[in-house]
């Protein structure tokens, strides 16, 4: 029994804008306004071009991997069982932390109506006994809903789906009818340019990419459509296009609803202090009690359409693991709705014992991001290797030009894991980097195959990344402006991207083959 192809080009699409439009449209636009103010508009359209030229890399990979899980497939694949264990573990960790993230989006927002699910920790309000029951008890939920099978989800995210594309435009359109501070948009590029590192602070730490990198939800449902070499990178295509337009709707009507008086001393010093989150502070500002209750009740459905969707995701990536034997083989069971349970009941127990961490949305948003985005690194990789391991595989989506779109690719992931910033990318790299030495040492004591040699180029471009960064950063050794550290990072990426496609297998892996097969 294996997992049923139910989803049509249209759910598809949907699962990209649910993946999409989470919790990140009601948290996105004031951080990104604080960090560059309206130049955060490039922003939205820097960090909408980056993620375009990773999709169109994964497009293909998509159009030929039609597993679901297929990020931790792609790395196993093409270089072996080191990489596909932390290209995997990667995915992994990012997916499963998200829907906690979002519910604590939901919870933080809610406190404005019901302060008891909130305490004051000092720094910052943080989850009271009561509000870690609740978020635990709506967890619960969202994996009750994924275990009656992918035809359940799918009908609760194309419902929900249709809700998350009106409200933020409903929302955007009455803030800028009521507002209209238009002269907030005033501002002039400085002649040096210097305003570049307020805008890319603003795509990595102030939750754009996080915002934007849901289209890789498809690829990881493609065990689940009915047609994914044409579904699979189409959705992508259509679900990035449609959720950025919406992000910079929703950042232009945040920007010009801002009292001047409040920005005065510099968007820096932007401060919302509503209990419930930033949009609702500006409704209530304006008088739009009726907003603000709207705010409120999208804050459960948004963020939980999310959370739903990215707990079956995560549950079908250790899925997919279990199968491939770099998770314990009892991942792989599937229930009579064809839903990998313990997968899924794995990441359920792990999202309820984060919230017990006292994390907020706005600390974790850098780490979720840097991790993704190793996770991502792979694909411009793989898909150069599977050029040359699989020349006479059927691709029905053929990029054209791959080698500099792959270049282009690898180095805007370095990029956009640089602008995580030290502490985030530190922490993201020690996430994966432990556990992958946990799995190697028994791995080696029974004598398997850890095929080593093709993942060493990992250990040496993340460490890199470390190594630039302790460098270059502000507060590192020798501290460097943005342009230089972008150059020489951009070389470092061009130095190591052809030794990392070289590292691939001689063959694909068999095990990964026969997945990718099926």
């Amino acid at each position: 029994m294996g997992l049923k192809r139910q989803l049509g080009l249209w759910s598809m699409t949907l699962a990209v804008v649910t993946g999409t439009i989470g919790s990140g449209w009601l948290f996105a636009p004031y951080l990104c306004a604080k960090e560059a103010g309206p130049f955060s508009m490039l922003a939205w359209l820097f960090g909408g071009l980056m993620s375009f030229v990773i999709a169109i890399v994964f497009a293909e990979l998509g159009s030929v991997i039609t597993t679901s899980g297929a990020l931790a497939a792609i790395p196993l694949l093409t270089h072996g069982r080191t990489s596909g264990f932390i290209g995997g573990w990667s995915v992994w960790i990012a997916y499963v932390s998200i829907p906690t993230i979002e519910v604590l989006a939901m919870i933080q927002y809610l406190a404005s109506k019901f302060p008891w699910l909130t305490i004051d920790a000092g720094h910052g309000q943080i989850l009271s006994p009561a509000g870690i029951t609740c978020a635990a008890l709506m967890l619960i939920l969202f994996a009750w809903i994924n275990l009656s099978g992918i035809g359940m989800l799918s009908k609760w995210i194309d419902g929900l789906t249709f809700w998350k594309l009106t409200i933020p435009l409903l929302v955007s359109v009455t803030l800028m009818l009521k507002q209209s501070h238009w002269g907030n948009m005033a501002g002039k590029l400085p002649w040096d340019g210097s305003v570049r590192d307020e805008v890319l602070t603003a795509v990595s730490t102030g939750g754009v990419l996080f915002s934007l990198f849901g289209f890789r939800t498809s690829m990881d449902l493609a065990g689940e459509s009915k047609r994914p070499q044409r579904d699979v990178p189409l959705s992508m295509g259509l679900g990035l296009a449609i959720c950025l337009a919406i992000y910079m709707v929703l950042q232009l009507a945040f920007l010009v609803s801002i009292d001047p008086g409040q920005i005065s001393h510099g968007w820096e010093h932007l401060v919302l202090t509503a209990h419930g989150g930033p949009l609702v502070a500006i409704a209530l500002g304006a008088g739009l009690v009726w907003v603000a209750n709207l705010l409120l009740v999208d804050a459960v459905l948004s963020p939980g359409a999310t959370a739903m969707a990215y707990m079956g995701v995560s549950a079908r990536v250790s899925w997919m693991m279990g199968r491939a034997e770099l998770l314990p083989k009892s991942f792989q069971r599937l229930n009579d709705q064809s839903v990998p349970w313990v997968a899924l009941v794995s990441s359920l127990l792990i999202g309820i014992a984060m919230l017990f961490g006292g994390p907020s949305w706005q600390r974790i948003v850098g780490f979720l991001t840097a991790t993704m985005v190793i996770a991502l690194a792979i694909g411009p990789v793989s898909l150069m290797a599977l050029r040359k391991q699989l020349p006479e595989v059927k691709r029905p989506f053929r990029l054209k030009g791959a080698g500099i779109w792959c270049r282009a690719a690898f180095v805007l992931a370095t990029w956009s894991i640089l602008w995580s910033g030290k502490t985030s990318v530190i922490w993201a790299v020690g996430t994966i980097i432990f556990p992958t030495i946990l799995f190697l040492i028994p791995q080696w004591f029974r004598r398997r195959p850890l095929e080593l040699r093709n993942g060493i180029w990992w250990i040496i471009y993340l460490g890199g990344i470390i190594t630039i960064l302790c460098v270059t950063d502000k507060t590192g050794w020798y501290p460097l402006s943005i342009r230089p550290q972008m150059m020489i990072s951009a070389l470092f990426a061009l130095a190591i991207f052809p030794i990392a496609v070289a590292s691939r297998l001689e063959k694909v892996s068999v095990k990964a083959e026969l997945e990718f097969r099926e």
